[in-house]
């Protein structure tokens, strides 16, 4: 069953903007790993609870179905509260200058007054959130997945410097592949409509 994305009137310039906040911890996504027979492997990691959180939307121009992606990272180990998830939208507002409907969950910060008082002032985005324990429908979970269990996996970084400079290498890849967006956009099998 599609899900269709109609929540935008067919403006000039109008974008669907879905977003989504993940932690990229020290502690590896292990794969696939090879050892001698009989030798279990070993992988070690000093501070496997250490992360850097990463906020991510993956844009849409309805007009000619353009895919692009930003993001943001935060310092070390610091969660999103409403002023920094205000600051990402906003950075994604003034870039793409046209009218939003923003898609993402409902967890407890997407509610709280900095971010309903900022909606209040900016009536050119409209916010649908996505149902309940539905996480499947947010393309941008596909994004971290591609990160997490695709380019990063195996990866055993023993600092967040060195995984920093992963991230920073490993996110502006994505953003340069519309393409790459476009079917991640429709593993869920999301729609666009007509």
């Amino acid at each position: 069953m599609a899900t269709t994305a109609r929540g935008c009137k067919r403006k000039a310039h109008a974008y669907l903007v879905f977003v989504d906040e993940a932690g990229f911890m020290l502690a590896p996504l292990v794969r696939r790993t090879w050892a001698p027979r009989g030798h279990t492997p070993a992988i070690r990691d000093s501070y496997p609870h250490e992360r850097i959180s990463v906020i991510g939307a993956m844009t849409i121009r309805l007009e000619d179905r353009h895919f692009g992606f930003h993001f943001h990272l935060l310092q070390d180990n610091t969660n999103f509260h409403g002023n920094s998830l205000v600051r990402f939208i906003e950075r994604v507002r003034r870039k793409l200058r046209g009218p939003i409907t923003l898609l993402w969950d409902s967890i407890p910060i997407h509610h709280g007054k900095p971010v309903t008082d900022y909606l209040a002032v900016h009536r050119s985005i409209v916010v649908e959130p996505f149902p309940k324990y539905a996480p499947e429908l947010n393309p941008v979970h596909m994004v971290w997945s591609y990160i997490k269990y695709g380019r990063l996996s195996n990866c055993c970084k023993n600092d967040l410097t060195r995984l920093r400079t992963l991230l920073r290498a490993e996110l502006p890849r994505v953003q340069k592949r519309p393409n790459l967006l476009a079917s991640l956009f429709s593993h869920p099998r999301l729609t666009l409509g007509n």
